[in-house]
């Protein structure tokens, strides 16, 4: 199952600007969360924060190439503000703003592959001018998560590949 397969309307509908879990999972029918009650709830040792920038987390990668951590929380800074965000947290997923003329989307991006370059330029991407007061982080606390639950969940964000991705 994946959110976006097939959409043809870049930039409008219900999906084209995260906000945050609760509100992207909104437009869905009472029937979805019968049958599939489990794609309503942040999996087990995930938790989501939304931050103005500078978001006040030292990153560092999990492994060369792939992923990356929370080091440390900057002192006095927005992440250390939010009360939730502790080092060792791992970075699951991410907005990012994606532009394409005068048109713009900002998604939530599967992080755990990605390498720490293009992590950086999806939190970079949700600048004002695409109306983003914050950025959309979501972690998971490996002493409490199940990985592959957690996997599991990320694949309902998958961008399809002929989904171009752009920051602006």
């Amino acid at each position: 199952m994946q959110h976006s397969k097939g959409w043809d309307g870049f930039g409008k509908g219900p999906f084209a600007f995260y906000r945050g879990f609760d509100e992207f999972m909104r437009p869905f029918p009472d029937e979805d969360r019968e049958m599939y009650p489990e794609m309503f709830v942040l999996p087990k040792g995930v938790y989501e924060v939304a931050l103005p920038r500078p978001l006040g987390i030292a990153f560092e990668e999990v492994t060369p190439g792939c992923g990356v951590l929370v080091d440390y929380v900057v002192e006095d800074g927005n992440a250390a503000a939010s009360g939730k965000i502790e080092p060792g947290d791992v970075l699951i997923a991410v907005t990012a703003c994606k532009v394409f003329g005068a048109r713009y989307e900002r998604k939530l991006l599967p992080a755990k592959r990605l390498d720490f370059d293009t992590i950086m330029a999806a939190i970079g991407s949700n600048e004002a001018r695409w109306k983003c007061k914050d950025v959309v982080l979501q972690f998971m606390r490996p002493s409490e998560a199940d990985e592959d639950a957690v996997d599991e969940y990320l694949k309902f964000y998958e961008i399809p590949y002929d989904h171009v991705f752009r920051t602006g």
